[in-house]
């Protein structure tokens, strides 16, 4: 696999989207997001990705410059309309929107519909927490076929459908940042995984007959078989609670087929941002993070070479390598990468 830096990847992607028609923000805000998402070891939602959004820029089916619109504004209650636009770009705004709702009311609770690709919503979580908020996000997608069988069935009837919870850092860790496909593997990560021929993990793949499977061809690139909900009824329940909170509560879409499915994949998401200052008091709030994350780190881990961790750890650990080491990208990504700089005459940037 190719090693790239990652400053070299932040301005190829930056240049490809300035010359898909993105402004100078807009194309900083999404480059540095998929680079982002690559250090922290999420490839799934990197710059594998780009390729994607460029056809589809190309096309019109995605829209370049987009401003979130407030369909509603209404004391701590927000509902955006993203008009189509690159969801990095249009989220990281509304979100900041929500930010400073929070900070006037104490809370905000915003819908966001019809959004292209968001990318990793752990990073609105880390958005949020950066300004001393909680925050719980809860996402669906629309316009697509389906992926994910709901429990003990075998046909699919929902897509990965991500959520997000994201504390505040304490004084002496982090920010707690938990985010979670509903499916037991992000969608995303089976693709990297065909790329390389690598199989599914275990338990994560059914066939057309309902039989598990380790094949990610059952999945990538077109759907024969399904993916499952981690944790059985439990993953399969905050996924429809992802589709009626996350879409049908904000006036999205959700997955049912009475809506439309014209191939482009359109996230809705419900954010609820607490500003902590106002449910207690933060010196305390800090005190009792850092005591439960060490308490939780503490535990004597079952293998000693592989310590425990709480959400949030593998992410920063994963960067500080890559931030060392380089980027690794999948030939399937670096191909797709190679061919849009040809196509756009961007110059690609050299490998390690």
């Amino acid at each position: 696999m190719p090693l790239l830096r990652h400053d070299d990847l932040r301005r190829l992607a930056r240049d490809l989207l300035i010359a898909a028609g993105c402004d100078d923000e807009e194309a900083a805000v999404v480059a540095d997001h998929l680079v982002e998402a690559n250090l922290k070891g999420h490839d799934s939602h990197g710059l594998g990705t780009l390729p994607g959004y460029l056809r589809r820029l190309g096309k019109g089916e995605t829209k370049a410059n987009q401003k979130p619109k407030a369909v509603l504004d209404q004391g701590p209650l927000l509902v955006i309309d993203a008009g189509r636009g690159l969801g990095q770009s249009v989220t990281r705004a509304a979100i900041e929107m929500a930010i400073a709702k929070a900070k006037q009311h104490g809370a905000c609770v915003m819908a966001i519909r019809n959004s292209c690709h968001m990318g990793r919503i752990g990073t609105y979580g880390e958005q949020c927490a950066g300004q001393g908020l909680a925050s719980l996000h809860f996402v669906n997608v629309s316009g697509m076929g389906t992926y994910v069988a709901p429990y003990v069935a075998r046909e699919s009837r929902f897509s990965t459908n991500p959520f997000c919870f994201a504390v505040p850092a304490g004084d002496r860790n982090p920010a707690v940042i938990l985010d979670c496909a509903t499916s037991m593997v992000a969608y995303g990560k089976l693709r990297v995984a065909h790329n390389h021929g690598r199989p599914a993990p275990a338990g994560a793949l059914i066939d057309k007959e309902g039989r598990p499977t380790t094949d990610t061809s059952v999945i990538v690139p077109d759907p024969v078989g399904a993916m499952l909900a981690f944790g059985d009824h439990k993953g399969s329940g905050i996924a429809l609670m992802c589709e009626l909170l996350g879409a049908a509560l904000g006036g999205g879409d959700t997955l049912q087929p009475g809506n439309p499915r014209d191939g482009v994949g359109i996230n809705n998401m419900l954010s609820i941002l607490i500003d902590a200052s106002r449910m207690t008091d933060m010196a305390r709030l800090r005190r009792e993070i850092d005591a439960m994350v060490d308490y939780v780190r503490s535990a004597e881990p079952v293998d000693p070479a592989v310590p425990v961790m709480v959400a949030g750890d593998p992410e920063r650990k994963t960067r500080a390598e890559r931030l060392r080491s380089g980027i690794p990208l999948d030939p399937e990504a670096w191909r797709g990468l190679t061919e849009c700089a040809a196509s756009a005459r961007v110059p690609l940037p050299p490998t390690l």
